[in-house]
């Protein structure tokens, strides 16, 4: 007796969970695949380097994008160093090969005197007054000039350099230690490519930095973004770009 052919034939039926499963699995290979297509910012990895060594003064460059590109930390001692604490400095410099400015403001009593604005995590960096220096105080013993970095205080610094191609921002992550002399770790930093958005903290180009203020992505993995795929990504690439700038 033979089969009845068509009736063994059934059509594959596939729920709505499996259709779900493929679906997701499609947007999480599209959403890494622009992950790291776009990925055009540069992480430092953690540093941690120390500035303070008692009776040494200490100027460390850091290589940024091209050679003539780098930013300097700076720590120097007050008077008598080695006898007693009498204070100390600490400094922040950026060179560009075409230029380069520091994000801080001019000391009121004295405008020849620059400091360093202390940002805080998730800002974005473009949109920091910049100035037309390249250099400024974290933290001193001027009377009303003492910049913006207290003891025991974390927070980023705000850069941007030119090597001819256009302006690069960047953000460098300090912790000051206790007492007057203003010793600090350099944390780590970051830096962007020409016309990429960057915030305060942002380590990737997808990593989601919130501000209060601002419309956010979904964070990577969850359903939203996963939702979202590579085109929806781009959009909300593009856009953030644009209001950065």
């Amino acid at each position: 007796m033979k089969r009845n052919l068509a009736r063994s034939r059934k059509p594959a039926v596939i729920t709505n969970s499996r259709w779900l499963a493929y679906a997701t699995a499609g947007a999480a290979s599209a959403f890494t695949c622009a992950n790291s297509a776009e990925a055009t910012i540069h992480y430092s990895g953690r540093i941690g380097e120390f500035f303070g060594t008692p009776c040494f003064n200490q100027s460390v460059r850091f290589q940024l994008d091209q050679p003539g590109d780098s930013f300097r930390m700076r720590h120097v001692w007050g008077i008598a160093p080695c006898s007693a604490s009498y204070g100390g400095y600490a400094h922040f410099g950026i060179l560009g090969r075409a230029g380069a400015s520091v994000a801080g403001f001019y000391c009121p009593s004295n405008p020849q005197v620059v400091s360093v604005s202390k940002l805080n995590r998730g800002q974005f960096i473009s949109r920091r007054p910049f100035l037309a220096r390249n250099s400024g105080l974290l933290a001193a013993e001027f009377t009303d000039c003492v910049g913006q970095f207290d003891p025991g205080d974390v927070g980023f610094i705000g850069f941007k350099f030119n090597n001819g191609s256009g302006d690069q921002y960047g953000w460098v992550r300090i912790h000051m230690a206790t007492g007057i002399d203003h010793d600090f770790w350099l944390v780590d930093y970051a830096y962007a490519d020409r016309g990429e958005p960057i915030r305060a903290g942002q380590m990737s180009s997808n990593e989601m930095v919130p501000e209060e203020s601002d419309d956010i992505i979904p964070e990577e993995g969850s359903l939203g973004a996963l939702a979202l795929g590579a085109a929806g990504l781009m959009a909300w690439r593009k856009s953030r770009s644009q209001a950065a700038q």
